[in-house]
């Protein structure tokens, strides 16, 4: 069961604009926040601890607004969007409207705005190393998921010794598989494992060769995307049980949006082909 928590056109006097007049004079703001919640276990209980409450997202709203001073609205609003889902932990979904009534333009008008929002989506990561100290990169990429805001409730799996892949590296592989939420759409998800994977002394030379850290996206909630650089869910999950072994134990019953199967039943699938 789902709950919105809805605070509309609540105004703050503020500081924000690419004028310079903008900066010292403080104008209006109208701030239209919808918080949606998985469950709403307080409409059973009737507990304030239950749910989000609309006093608490006003606070957070004029205090991003007054204690900064942005060019953009744009800006503004993804402040706002930001800071109130990391606030409340049962926040699942979380959009901002910016309306500034008394912007410095000519003409007639209601009020400019803009509208974002942000979300958490689970997703799956599989790690794997087989370069250097092996364990110490794994380390070093959960730690790394673990430390960035953007992701919450990040779980990994138990690491598994496996032989190498493809045909062209040499050395065994420690792999795992990762489980978190995060606010990241999958591009900047992409960015992110391309940062860790650096930080991991990750280069690129030969394909599918050895290397200290690989770091690949499963699944992005039940999306499917195919672009250039970026193919979810993994094209070759089904074949690897290096990586369906880990999510087994994570994720059992998640269905593949395109095979429409369980990972339990591709894992059952594969490891029964290869006896």
């Amino acid at each position: 069961m789902k709950m919105t928590i809805i605070l509309k056109d609540y105004e703050v006097v503020a500081c924000h604009g690419v004028n310079p007049e903008e900066k010292v004079n403080p104008q209006r703001f109208l701030f239209t926040v919808k918080v949606e919640t998985e469950y709403a276990l307080a409409t059973s209980e009737d507990n304030l601890d239950d749910t989000v409450s609309y006093s608490a997202v006003k606070k957070v709203v004029k205090r991003v607004a007054e204690e900064n001073s942005f060019d953009l609205i744009e800006t503004l609003a993804q402040a706002v969007c930001k800071e109130v889902i990391l606030s409340f932990p049962l926040a699942q979904k979380v959009s901002v409207k910016v309306k500034k009534p008394d912007a410095p333009m000519s003409g007639n008008f209601d009020y400019v705005g803009v509208k974002t929002s942000l979300e958490w989506t689970e997703i799956y990561l599989a790690l794997g190393s087989n370069e250097g100290d092996r364990r110490a990169y794994l380390d070093l990429a959960v730690r790394m998921l673990e430390e960035d805001d953007n992701f919450k409730d990040v779980y990994e799996s138990k690491r598994i010794e496996t032989e190498a892949y493809g045909g062209v590296a040499k050395g065994e592989f420690v792999n795992s598989c990762v489980q978190a939420k995060t606010l990241y759409s999958p591009q900047e998800l992409l960015a992110k494992i391309g940062e860790i994977e650096r930080a991991g002394d990750r280069v690129r030379t030969v394909h599918w060769g050895d290397r200290t850290l690989d770091v690949d996206i499963i699944f992005f909630g039940d999306e499917v995307i195919g672009e250039n650089n970026l193919c979810v869910p993994h094209p070759d999950m089904q074949n690897r049980e290096f990586v369906l072994a880990p999510l087994f134990e994570l994720c059992p019953n998640k269905v593949h949006p395109l095979l429409k199967k369980r990972v339990s039943e591709l894992y059952f699938a594969l490891t029964t082909k290869q006896k």
